[in-house]
């Protein structure tokens, strides 16, 4: 009987240790949170920054009596957008959100909550969608970086 607990004992203890050496060798980054690096205050250069856009955003805005359907696009520095995960895209063409499905839906996440916390009053107000176009610069710039976006466009922008 004592023999059978010792050779469990040493069993358990060798697969502890073989398991913390694989998690050290193999997975160090499983030891280590970090998160996505952070471009700071980049300077904006629109030779080098490539268009991003997003579509068919919609949202109901504050007390859910109005609505609220846009598209956005906007230049991005190309090192602000890998650092996240993105992908630039190549060429001039204009790429459909970031190339990463995650960061896609982070940003289209933090876009529907400023939706929802605007009402119809604040955008259809004089320079409303201006203000809400300076509020979407920076819920980007909150995830990208300050001074990483360009100028935000609205080529389709629809209020009920």
């Amino acid at each position: 009987m004592i023999k059978r607990i010792g050779m469990l004992v040493l069993i358990f203890v060798a697969g502890v240790v073989i398991g913390a050496g694989g998690i050290v060798k193999g997975f160090p980054s499983l030891l280590s949170h970090k998160p996505a690096p952070v471009v700071e205050a980049l300077a904006f250069n629109a030779l080098k920054a490539v268009p991003v856009s997003y579509t068919g955003l919609e949202s109901d805005l504050v007390g859910g009596q109005n609505y609220l359907s846009y598209s956005l696009t906007f230049s991005i520095m190309p090192q602000a957008l890998t650092a996240q995960g993105g992908t630039p895209s190549s060429g001039s063409s204009t790429t459909s959100g970031t190339g990463n499905p995650i960061l896609n839906a982070k940003v289209e996440n933090a876009l529907l909550n400023l939706a929802r916390s605007t009402s119809y009053q604040e955008l259809s107000a004089s320079g409303g969608e201006e203000t809400f176009k300076a509020q979407v610069s920076l819920v980007l710039q909150s995830i990208f970086g300050p001074g990483t976006i360009g100028d935000v466009y609205f080529p389709t922008f629809l209020t009920q």
